[in-house]
């Protein structure tokens, strides 16, 4: 069985949980996590844990200079060797960046998975986008978790040759089908993401007060945390819709599951940040939305349209467009039958293409492809 290296930074938050369900999908590879800050791996855990964090005053700081000279993780390639790692797979493309200098002295091939901010923001800050291109250049193969995405990692200046799509999987059997009609009253909206720019919850906040108003019953229910939550709150207040909307803060996977069963619709209102970060792929809400039957009301954002499989798995509108926003979901609301066919739709396609066994054994296939391949010529750091 051959052994791949995990990097994540850190290891690992409940946002980017997707990452372990990649990691417990394998089967013909042993995997192993390299991480520099660790948590919650009571939730998230693994058999094979090496910690980086700073052990020792003399070896953190020169982990820290070798860092800020270099950009690169010092110790990893003497680790990758100790633990016997056949390839390295990098979790964001500063990840892969932080691990050039470990592929290139273990001598061990490297794939990276970009998510987003990585492709979107990161690119924007000219010190990364001299770093991104070096690692375009002599990483091995980039993984994407769409179409959309693809071409974006092309245009920023990645071979096409050295581009896969990798469809984000999930465990099907631990999300409970709840059709439509035996969701309970009373209505409720649920906007189920981080509380970032790129999510979209200002445009969903307006979406709610325009439904609000006929429909005196209605309530809207925002899960998730983050550095947008007291504006929210204060947008909420001045919209007048402040005692109808309940922001519920971080969630389990578990609580997560039980609002994902209950909801009447989810709304996805994803948008492009003023900074410039985006989904890059899609929120990985909307396979767990698929699998539990809820309806989506989304946006045509990224690889959101290729995860919805174009309409057929959830309903789309342009970015920032709050009337055409608020006409779906009423028409969703107004149909038993059509939210009834939605939801049964979206439950196919996500078992059909969002397995994790079955995005598992694709994942080892990229695997396979880049341990058969050869390194290219390295080039000579910054």
């Amino acid at each position: 069985m051959h052994t791949v290296i995990h990097s994540a930074n850190p290891y690992l938050e409940p946002t980017t949980g997707w990452i372990h369900d990649q990691i417990r999908s394998l089967r013909r590879y042993e995997p192993v996590v390299f991480a520099r800050y660790v948590r919650n791996v009571d939730q998230f855990p693994v058999k094979r844990l090496i910690d980086f964090t700073d052990q020792g005053r003399i070896r953190g700081l020169t982990d820290r200079v070798l860092m800020r000279l270099r950009g690169t993780y010092p110790r990893y390639a003497r680790e990758v060797a100790a633990q016997g790692g056949d390839l390295i797979h990098a979790h964001f493309g500063q990840e892969g960046f932080r691990c050039l200098d470990a592929s290139e002295k273990a001598d061990v091939p490297l794939v990276t998975t970009f998510y987003g901010l990585d492709m979107s923001a990161l690119p924007r800050i000219p010190k990364w986008n001299r770093r991104i291109q070096r690692l375009f250049n002599e990483g091995d193969l980039f993984l994407c978790e769409g179409p959309f995405m693809a071409d974006r990692l092309v245009a920023i200046g990645c071979s096409r040759d050295k581009v896969r799509v990798q469809r984000l999987g999930i465990d099907i059997e631990r999300f409970n089908y709840v059709s439509p009609r035996d969701r309970q009253d009373p209505t409720e909206i649920l906007i189920y993401a981080s509380l970032r720019e790129k999510k979209g919850h200002r445009v969903g906040l307006r979406t709610f007060a325009r439904l609000a108003i006929d429909w005196p019953d209605i309530r809207l229910t925002i899960a998730g945390d983050g550095p947008l939550r007291q504006g929210l709150i204060h947008q909420a207040e001045t919209l007048g819709i402040r005692d109808r909307v309940d922001f519920l803060g971080a969630v389990t996977q578990d609580q997560g599951r039980e609002i994902l069963e209950r909801a009447t619709i989810l709304l996805a209102p994803s948008l492009t940040g003023s900074d410039g970060d985006s989904e890059g792929g899609a929120p990985v809400v909307l396979l767990e939305a698929m699998a539990t039957g809820i309806p989506i009301v989304s946006t045509r954002h990224a690889d959101i349209p290729y995860v919805l499989a174009n309409g057929d798995a959830g309903v789309l509108v342009d970015e920032n467009e709050v009337e055409a926003m608020v006409t779906e979901v009423l028409s969703l609301l107004e149909s038993d039958v059509k939210r009834q066919e939605l939801a049964g739709r979206a439950r196919s396609i996500v078992q059909e293409r969002h397995s994790l066994i079955s995005q598992g054994e694709s994942l080892e296939s990229v695997y396979d492809e880049a341990l058969a391949g050869k390194k290219k010529p390295r080039s000579p750091p910054e």
